[in-house]
């Protein structure tokens, strides 16, 4: 068993999460310290917490509503759930289509959001720190230096992500048949929307994972162990896709989200050079 390592997107989606406390109480402790300065009449200090307080609250309880949404986006369709009773492979809207998409323009649209408002509320920290500390030897500062440099990370990120998404645009995993068995197998074929070329290898790899959220809103961890995995070369045909089947052996656990803080996941992975696409898709005895 191995414990899944957090490839970058997740590892900037999870650093969001994870500072949704400290920063809302940062923002707070600004605001306290801006009105305060106010009151004093010293407006240039006033206007630096003031820019903290809007960043680190904008970020903070951003980072509570990223996290609310994905709890419900994760949750099945009521209407599908109880139109299938007995076949949870429906519960989905794209499983019961057969068809598995990945959300990478959608997590890029989020993210660029996100960056381009934490550097238009923290953008004035660039100006007041500097001029500061060189005009007054107030160095106490310079740490905030730190926000808007974050911002500009998290752009960079997301214009690599889209720069991912203008190569190769989405991808979509059509299934064989739906679900993915236990004991038989899972097959289909990718297929993205700028075709990859004619013959070019694809590493593939399918894994069964035990993820676990630990934790409250906003402060949730979750952690990904690997309980089996394989993986497969393959080799986008004349049309570009790419053809998958993998079997499976009959000990395996099936896909399980009947406790929130304990589900079992199959993920289907795609790499081949730049090109990286990832579905959640369903494998059921």
């Amino acid at each position: 068993m191995a414990i899944e390592r957090t490839n970058p997107e997740r590892f900037v989606l999870g650093f969001i999460k994870f500072l949704g406390t400290p920063l809302c109480i940062a923002a707070i402790l600004a605001a306290t310290v801006a009105v305060t300065r106010a009151r004093d009449g010293n407006w240039e200090q006033a206007a630096l917490a003031a820019s903290i307080a809007i960043a680190c609250g904008g970020a903070g309880f951003g980072a509570i509503w990223w996290v609310r949404f994905h709890a419900r986006a994760a949750d099945p369709s009521e209407r599908l759930r109880a139109a299938n009773p007995g076949a949870p492979w429906m519960w989905r809207e794209d499983w019961a289509r057969g068809e598995v998409r990945t959300s990478a323009r959608r997590d890029a649209n989020r993210l660029t959001i996100i960056a381009i408002a934490w550097c238009v509320v923290t953008f004035p920290i660039f100006f007041i720190v500097p001029h500061r500390a060189l005009r007054s030897a107030d160095y106490f500062a310079i740490p905030s230096l730190l926000f808007p440099l974050i911002g500009v990370v998290m752009i960079a990120w997301a214009m690599r992500i889209r720069r991912r998404i203008r190569l190769y645009g989405e991808s979509r995993f059509a299934m064989a048949s739906v679900p993915g068995r236990i004991g038989g197998s899972l097959a289909g074929s990718i297929h993205v929307d700028k075709p990859l070329a004619a013959g070019q290898q694809v590493a593939l790899e399918l894994a069964c994972i035990n993820r676990t959220t630990r934790g409250t809103w906003p402060n949730l961890t979750t952690w990904d162990r690997i309980l089996w995995r394989a993986e497969q070369t393959s080799m986008s045909d004349s049309t570009g896709s790419i053809p998958v089947a993998f079997p499976i052996a009959p000990d395996y656990r099936p896909t399980d989200d009947s406790n929130p803080n304990s589900r079992i996941v199959w993920r289907l992975s795609a790499k081949a050079g730049r090109y990286r696409a990832e579905f959640e898709v369903p494998v059921f005895r």
